[in-house]
């Protein structure tokens, strides 16, 4: 009898055991976690490549906070050009973040457009991206072959929120500056599908230079239109749940919810659907870069919350706990910088996707059958 009892026991821990792995949430710890996103401090000429001032300014205000960020993302654009008479800006440029970094805080760095010039804006230069890669050593190796250090993604300590950076400008070869709008590859896409399906974190966020969504333009402007690479990563984006897509490129900043009102920019061929998840775009584009005021806007600037005065700069501060993130926004010029704006992005936990369902299933028909043996030796 003591022997039929074990087994029923040993029956019951499998089957509760099976319930807990399949049905209990698995998106992490709920953590407390803090960081901070901004783009695009380079100066406007070769005597000042990089708008130090200002720069300095916002790393200061960095070191005062409270509670200091986990790390620090980079959204590119940090400099006039990456190389400048054979002198590496890239390199002193990391060199202003060092009260940052010698205090633990992470520096994460994803690649503009400047940093691929050299004397001339002209041509894209392939030994620019290299040297990027050399340059920014904690950036993860994790991205497709190729792409170290320029695509990578890496998860919170705690699980429950996961990070990747794209680059929209990745070289083969010197090639011309035309398309300064960039281009999501396929391979990077691929990848990011990808690392998504491994992870199962509430919170979700992108990092990449150039707009989904432009905020100011003059149609048809190369610099203010994507192509259908960012339509389809929106589109993956919004699927997966993702809480924000980051970027600079344009020189103000701005943020919108895209939801079902707003139709995708360029549509593809099939089209994809109206969005569902309402995913951020967290324009941040200038912490340094000269504001830009010489085109029209092509949005409503209150309902994309768009602050554009002169000299005027901007970091933004972010906070995780629990299934929300609360986005917090500076501004300032040289002295100390303010908050200014806010807003909040409240997770539900992820949806098991498909596979997780048929393995849920399968779960379920081995409850059951731990339940009918229970039965048979009860009745025996």
């Amino acid at each position: 009898m003591i022997c039929k009892i074990k087994r029923i026991f040993s029956v019951l821990c499998l089957a509760a055991a099976i319930v807990s792995v399949v049905f209990l949430p698995k998106s992490g710890s709920c953590e407390n976690l803090r960081f901070v996103f901004l783009a695009d401090s380079r100066g406007d000429n070769e005597t000042d490549p990089i708008n130090t001032p200002v720069l300095k300014a916002i790393i200061a205000k960095i070191q005062t906070l409270e509670h200091p960020p986990a790390f620090v993302v980079f959204g590119g654009d940090m400099a006039y050009r990456g190389y400048i008479h054979g002198h590496d800006i890239l390199q002193e440029w990391k060199e202003l973040f060092k009260p940052l970094t010698d205090k633990g805080i992470i520096l994460y760095a994803t690649v503009g457009n400047h940093e691929l010039y050299r004397e001339h804006a002209g041509e894209f230069i392939l030994e620019n991206q290299q040297e990027f890669q050399q340059v920014f050593m904690d950036n993860p190796t994790n991205g497709p072959p190729g792409y170290e250090r320029l695509a990578y993604s890496f998860i919170s300590s705690g699980g429950d929120a996961f990070f990747a950076a794209l680059d929209p400008y990745y070289l083969t070869g010197n090639q011309t500056s035309e398309n300064l709008g960039g281009n999501v590859t396929s391979a990077q896409l691929d990848w990011l599908a990808n690392e998504v399906a491994q992870t199962r974190a509430t919170h979700r966020f992108l990092f990449i230079h150039t707009p989904y969504y432009y905020v100011t333009g003059q149609d048809p402007d190369e610099n203010s239109t994507a192509n259908q690479s960012h339509t389809k990563l929106w589109s993956f984006l919004d699927k997966n749940r993702f809480d924000f897509l980051a970027c600079g490129h344009q020189h103000l900043f701005s943020w919108k919810a895209i939801d079902s009102s707003i139709p995708p920019n360029p549509q593809t061929n099939p089209p994809v659907p109206p969005w569902q998840n309402n995913v951020v775009q967290l324009l941040n584009g200038t912490c340094g870069a000269g504001p830009d005021t010489s085109t029209k806007y092509i949005v409503d600037p209150t309902l994309w919350h768009v602050s554009n005065p002169h000299k005027t700069y901007y970091f933004s501060l972010v906070d995780i706990n629990g299934n929300q993130a609360t986005v917090t926004n500076f501004k300032g010029y040289t002295e100390d910088y303010t908050e200014f704006d806010t807003f909040t992005i409240n997770q539900a936990k992820i949806v098991p996707a498909f596979s997780e369902w048929s393995t849920a299933f399968c779960a379920v028909v081995l409850l059951i059958m731990a339940f009918a043996l229970i039965r048979r030796r009860v009745n025996k």
